[in-house]
């Protein structure tokens, strides 16, 4: 296989998104759309990041922005799941906060073995899951894997993220990208309008939730777990 039908996206750096980098990567997926011979897109890191997620420190900077832009960022994730070519996180490294669900966003994952975690840490950082990012969450990953995850805001490493069924393969850092190609091979080279429109009708609840007006605010409990009704 021609290594040029396969498009990466790499993240710079420690991955972390801010208005500038989430335009760059959607330019990237528009080059994609333009270029008919890419039958699949990857998105790796580099060093030990995969993506740190959100650039916090930017954002603290432009409070102004902050819930429109991570609105923003569940635009990308709705982008991947009915993108019309596979898109396969090669997982090098941390993949924190939205990079952790731009993992759970695209078809396939593998994670290196020995330096690859997978972190949802709202719980440590003062922090829920606005609408949006909670159901993704919900819909890509089982119940035993949130309780791992989400509500511990653990560290999770690559053996165990492959056993809550979070990545599809774990390997060596020199044989991510040929077990990445392995595991998109399947889905490569499918007509275009075809795997977009099946991938589309298997998320379109959660594509069309985070394309609507809904509102996006962080999720808070109900005061009824406080009190028992008798």
């Amino acid at each position: 296989m021609d290594a040029q039908e396969i498009h990466i996206i790499e993240f710079k750096g420690t991955g972390v998104f801010n208005p500038e980098t989430l335009e760059a990567v959607h330019t990237e997926l528009d080059a994609v759309i333009a270029d008919e011979s890419i039958t699949a897109v990857f998105l790796r890191g580099e060093g030990k990041s995969f993506s740190q997620g959100l650039d916090l420190e930017y954002l603290m900077a432009h409070q102004e922005i902050f819930s429109e832009f991570v609105t923003a960022t569940m635009d990308l994730a709705a982008r991947l799941m009915a993108f019309p070519v596979p898109v396969v996180s090669v997982v090098n490294g941390h993949a924190f906060g939205l990079g952790a669900m731009l993992v759970l966003a695209s078809d396939y994952a593998v994670m290196r073995e020995d330096r690859g975690f997978f972190c949802l840490p709202e719980i440590n950082i003062g922090m829920t899951l606005t609408v949006r990012m909670n159901a993704l969450v919900q819909s890509r990953m089982s119940p035993i894997a949130v309780r791992d995850c989400l509500l511990t805001g653990a560290h999770i490493p690559a053996h165990q993220a492959l056993q809550l069924g979070i990545v599809d393969a774990i390997a060596p850092e020199e044989e991510l990208y040929t077990r990445a190609v392995e595991l998109s091979e399947p889905m490569r080279g499918k007509p275009r309008h075809l795997l977009s429109g099946l991938k589309y009708g298997q998320n379109k609840v959660l594509v069309d939730l985070i394309k609507s007006d809904a509102a996006d605010d962080p999720i808070t409990a109900p005061t009824f777990w406080s009190s028992r009704v008798i």
